[in-house]
């Protein structure tokens, strides 16, 4: 038989350059090679990498894995090994396999970690305080939040409790409490839906729908094989993701299964369902945001887009939708990113940088022009969708009115009067005083120009800082009520923290920001 290739010499690497311990790595190898036949295969090695203490998503082991393997026999011997570990434990090395818009973020990742610097060139945003902090009826992590009615809300814990509770009463204290079992990981829910779903960390019996009024289960939905780690719910139907990669739709009446799909390679972080009902975006362990149709069949005919490496080789934490073709990502590269769907292979649209670490969940204002963030470090950012055009959407008219509201109003005025003008029935004067009226306005709302929030590098900055929270802020659920915003975050210090914000706190984050930018 011949001889295998080095490896080694396509890297300009032997054994001896990996920094972990030659022992320790031979342990390790032992320990998995479970037939002692000398060689490891894939997933044997992800099993590794998570003993190594090695984050890095599935889809970049799997493609330094390839390079390693010349010979294309699906496994590698213990120097590949030794090589295969050197490469995927530094971040300089794994932007050899990544694209150079993805090795970018790598970059700003290992900034964070390494440059004493780093608070000068992204300063903290303005910061904010919750109005009210519940956690007297938790005593676990709080897994999910969500907004079920007006100013009431609904959080899940890991232990199994469903907690209502009404902000109106200004108090830390419960509408209604429900035990919907243990080893709660996920949870959906939304005004006026059919009911709770929520996932567990089991293999069995693993999504329920409840009846949150009555304390009773409604519904036990079959087709999942191992523990659930996101669900969502549709008009008619659920969605499910687990451990395994796999997405699960069921009917919400029978609970039987309608379809699965084999969508990732590694645990499905995060589902969001577009408003059209049928298009799906997941996340995973694989570092891919994936988006396909639930009426479209299976794989690959109902394929929409897949966007590798979305967190520069990291994990995907979750992805929400934020148009009818773009999506926001946030994942373990400590960035946030808005792409377009229909153009996978392109860079994404924004950057959104700021946070020192993982970036574990998102929320989308009602209206789309902001959104935040949570991360494992506890802080919660807040941020413009689209900096452009953002002055005019928070700007005042002196009756409280939002100028860019006032804009169009103003301009689908002008193009009435147009066309009776071109009619011969309008007045031509009435056009040039609507036409004043409106670049009056605009020179109001674009006194500076939007992207003063942008750096250099054209990275966008937070408005806001939202303090409270001591540990990972893993959920997030935004509403808008009387002219006010409000944020609930959920995190593993056991508490949910209320934040209530007006537009001129937000112009206030944004003129602060925007000086720190321009020095």
């Amino acid at each position: 038989m011949a001889k295998r290739a080095s490896p080694g010499k396509s890297w300009g690497m032997t054994p001896e350059d990996t920094p972990m311990d030659p022992e320790e790595l031979k342990q390790v190898f032992r320990r998995i090679d479970l037939d002692s036949s000398g060689t490891l295969e894939l997933e044997e090695l992800e099993t590794a990498a998570r003993e190594l203490g090695v984050r890095c998503s599935k889809n970049s082991l799997k493609k330094v894995f390839k390079l390693i393997d010349i010979d294309q026999s699906g496994s590698i011997d213990f120097e590949e090994f030794s090589i295969f570990f050197a490469k995927v434990s530094n971040p300089d090395r794994i932007k050899e396999v990544l694209s150079a818009a993805s090795a970018a973020f790598l970059d700003y990742r290992n900034s964070v970690e390494n440059d004493p610097c780093f608070a000068k060139h992204f300063p903290m945003p303005r910061s904010t305080k919750p109005v009210l902090r519940y956690n007297r009826h938790f005593n676990a992590t709080v897994e999910s939040v969500k907004w079920v009615g007006d100013g009431i809300f609904l959080a899940a814990t890991g232990e199994g409790k469903l907690v209502s509770c009404d902000i109106a009463s200004r108090a830390d204290e419960n509408l209604k409490t429900c035990a919907a079992g243990e080893s709660v990981y996920c949870m959906d829910a939304h005004a006026g839906g059919r009911g709770v779903l929520v996932g567990y960390g089991k293999k069995t019996d693993n999504l329920s729908l409840w009846n949150m009024a009555e304390g009773t289960r409604l519904q036990t939905f079959e087709g999942q094989t191992s523990q659930i780690f996101s669900c969502c719910l549709g008009k008619n139907f659920t969605l499910s993701g687990s451990k395994d990669g796999m997405v699960v739709q069921n009917d919400i009446e029978t609970g039987t299964c309608i379809r699965t799909w084999q969508v990732h390679e590694g645990l499905v972080t995060s589902i969001a369902l577009a408003s059209d009902g049928h298009q799906v975006a997941t996340t995973s362990r694989d570092g891919r945001v994936v988006v396909f149709d639930v009426n479209a069949g299976s794989l690959p005919s109902c394929l929409v887009s897949d966007i590798e490496d979305a967190a520069a080789g990291y994990t995907v934490c979750q992805a929400l939708w934020c148009g009818k073709d773009e999506l926001l990502s946030a994942g373990d590269d400590y960035c946030v990113k808005r792409w377009d769907i229909r153009n996978q292979r392109d860079p994404p649209l924004a950057s959104y940088m700021g946070h020192t670490s993982c970036v574990r969940s998102l929320a989308l204002s009602p209206d789309g022009s902001l959104f935040a963030s949570g991360a494992a470090d506890s802080s919660v950012r807040l941020w413009a969708l689209n900096p452009s055009g953002l002055r005019s959407r928070l700007t005042k008219t002196d009756d409280g009115g939002r100028v860019s509201d006032l804009l169009s109003e103003l301009k689908q005025r002008r193009e009435q009067v147009i066309e009776r003008v071109h009619a011969g029935e309008g007045d031509p004067a009435e056009v040039r005083e609507l036409t004043e009226e409106i670049e009056t306005l605009e020179r109001v709302a674009k006194d500076k120009t939007d992207e003063e929030i942008i750096d250099s590098a054209g990275y966008v900055r937070a408005l806001l800082g939202l303090s409270g929270h001591s540990l990972t802020v893993g959920t997030l659920a935004w509403q808008d009520c009387a002219g006010k915003h409000r944020l609930i975050s959920g995190a593993q210090d056991e508490s949910v923290c209320l934040f209530e914000f007006n537009d001129d706190e937000v112009m206030e984050g944004f003129s602060t920001m925007s000086r720190q930018c321009s020095q």
